[in-house]
């Protein structure tokens, strides 16, 4: 196979495989909980990229997020 063909090629799967990854579901609450201090504030939800807000999710109000209030992130995927 030729360089240029290859190099379209790789490209192209890139491509793919960008679009599929920002469709995937939220990411699992032990890689969002970056510190593991077993919650998730506002900025480590920052970086999962979930776009829904961190007050509506934060149910308690303490400023963090538990797995239960996490978890519903899942819960709306399905429906």
């Amino acid at each position: 196979m030729k360089k240029s063909n290859i190099l379209l090629a790789l490209g192209a799967a890139l491509v793919l495989f960008g679009s599929a990854a920002n469709a995937q579901e939220p990411v699992a609450f032990n890689k969002a909980d970056t510190n593991a201090d077993g919650m998730v504030d506002s900025a480590e939800l920052a970086k999962t990229g979930v776009e829904k807000s961190f007050a509506e999710l934060d149910k308690d109000g303490n400023g963090k997020l538990n797995k239960a209030e996490y978890e519903v992130l899942f819960e709306e995927e399905c429906e």
